[in-house]
């Protein structure tokens, strides 16, 4: 009777174990279904990143007869707006414009993307850097943070031939008294990507650092500004010590400072 009662017991505490085994077996081979759909997925996801669309890119970084200037933001779009500074839309045209300025000077041909406060789409920004031969483009803007401490320079690049005038525009940017090094990097921005020609963006300081902004209020400063960066594409063209300043300062008397525009925050603005 024992020995019945016994092997009952044993079948009982078998069937159990069989069980919570099975169900374990089946626990693991759901996670292992589930990691594998986790690795499908990332796996996926990357491809659709590395085929992200992507302009081929002529190598005109020492040939180029036009420059594409690009004044960031516009119309609509303020871009960063702070009250150390002008909204960005104002100061990077303001700047645009007198680089536009001095590269004529320096005989290069020029077009601007924008000559006035209209919104222009990132994808015709595109167009009309593509359109023109023989060119390189650059994008003029300015930075903002939550971090008023942040401050500097910074130029973008994404093409192998784009990465000599980005590295020689942040030199010469440098050379600006007091001036920080937010350095040189690689961007993903529409702009850069798309371009078939050699393409920069350059930050040209912080409107929400109290320092930077209030100097984007200067017209001596953003004629400086343009200036080094002038500066730069000429001797990227035509070698070092060609540039020659120009000996008029913006038609003697210094401009109005850029229209300060509307007061809205520029969260939510379309960005390069």
């Amino acid at each position: 009777m024992n020995a019945r009662r016994n092997t009952v017991v044993s079948l009982e505490l078998a069937e159990k174990l069989f069980c919570r085994s099975r169900g374990f077996c089946y626990w693991i081979i759901m996670t292992r279904l589930v990691n594998r759909i986790v690795t499908i997925g990332l796996v996926v996801l990357l491809a659709a990143c590395a085929t992200t669309p992507t302009a081929k890119v002529n190598n005109t970084s020492k040939t180029f007869s036009t420059v594409v200037v690009d004044a960031g933001h516009g119309g609509k779009d303020s871009g960063a707006y702070r009250r150390y500074g002008p909204p960005e839309k104002a100061v990077a045209l303001d700047v645009a414009q007198r680089l536009d300025r001095k590269l004529r000077e320096s005989q290069l041909k020029t077009v601007m993307t924008r000559s006035s406060d209209v919104f222009i789409p990132l994808n015709d920004r595109v167009a009309i850097e593509n359109a023109q031969r023989n060119a390189i483009f650059v994008s003029i803007h300015f930075n903002d943070s939550r971090r008023r401490g942040i401050k500097g320079f910074e130029t973008y690049y994404r093409s192998g031939p784009s990465f000599d005038l980005a590295n020689r525009i942040q030199a010469k940017l440098m050379t600006i008294p007091n001036s920080a090094n937010g350095g040189v990097h690689t961007a993903n921005f529409r702009v850069l990507r798309l371009a078939s020609c050699p393409a920069v963006l350059v930050e040209c300081g912080y409107l929400s650092n109290r320092s930077e902004g209030n100097k984007t209020r200067d017209w001596e400063y953003r004629e400086l500004l343009a200036d080094r960066i002038a500066e730069a594409i000429v001797e990227q063209r035509f070698g070092a010590g060609v540039y020659r300043a120009s000996t008029q300062v913006a038609a003697q008397s210094p401009p109005q400072e850029p229209a300060s525009g509307d007061t809205g925050s520029a969260t939510g603005a379309t960005r390069r």
